[in-house]
C-alpha cells in the first residue's frame, strides 16, 4: 500500500476544500503534518495561514493575531482554539461573520458577564446556551424559565 507524502498533503489541502464523503481530508488524514506549519502564519493564502494554529509551536499570541485576521475563516478558527483570550473571544461574538460569532458564543473562555448577556438576548440565546461555561446557577434559572412553556 503506498502512503501519501506529507507535502503532497499539504499541497491537495492548498485547494482542495475537501467533500461531503470526506470531510475533513486531507487535513485529518493520518499523514497530515502538525510540525512546521508556522511558517505558514503570514502567508499570503487564508487556507494555508489558518494552518499555524495547528503547529504544536503555535502560541496564544498566534491566536490573538488571527483573531484580528481580515479573513473570516483564519478569524474562525482563532475562534474555536482553547488558547483564544476571554478579551478576544468577548470582541469576536460580535464578529460579522456566522461562522467567527457562532464558536465565540460558545468558547468556555468568554467572560461569564458576556456569556449572561448573550443568554438575555434571543438571538444568541441559541449558541450561547451550548457554551459549556454557563454558570450551574443560571442552568438552574434557564430552566425554571422553560419549565411552563413544557
Amino acid at each position: 500500500m503506498r502512503r501519501c507524502p506529507p507535502e503532497l498533503l499539504l499541497s491537495v489541502w492548498s485547494w482542495w476544500p475537501g467533500s461531503l464523503s470526506f470531510p475533513g481530508r486531507p487535513r485529518n488524514h493520518p499523514r497530515f503534518p502538525s510540525e512546521g506549519l508556522l511558517r505558514f502564519a503570514g502567508d499570503g493564502r487564508p487556507r494555508m495561514r489558518l494552518l499555524a494554529l495547528d503547529d504544536p509551536e503555535s502560541t496564544p499570541a498566534l491566536v490573538e493575531q488571527f483573531s484580528h485576521d481580515p479573513e473570516f475563516a483564519v478569524r474562525a478558527r482563532a475562534a474555536e482554539d482553547p488558547r483564544l483570550s476571554p478579551g478576544a473571544a468577548a470582541r469576536l461574538v460580535g464578529d460579522g461573520h456566522w461562522k467567527v460569532h457562532r464558536p465565540a458564543r460558545q468558547h468556555p473562555n468568554l467572560p461569564v458577564a458576556v456569556l449572561v448577556s448573550l443568554l438575555r438576548d434571543a438571538d444568541t440565546a441559541r449558541d450561547a446556551a451550548r457554551n459549556p461555561a454557563v454558570p450551574v446557577a443560571v442552568m438552574h434559572q434557564m430552566v425554571s424559565l422553560a419549565a411552563p412553556h413544557c
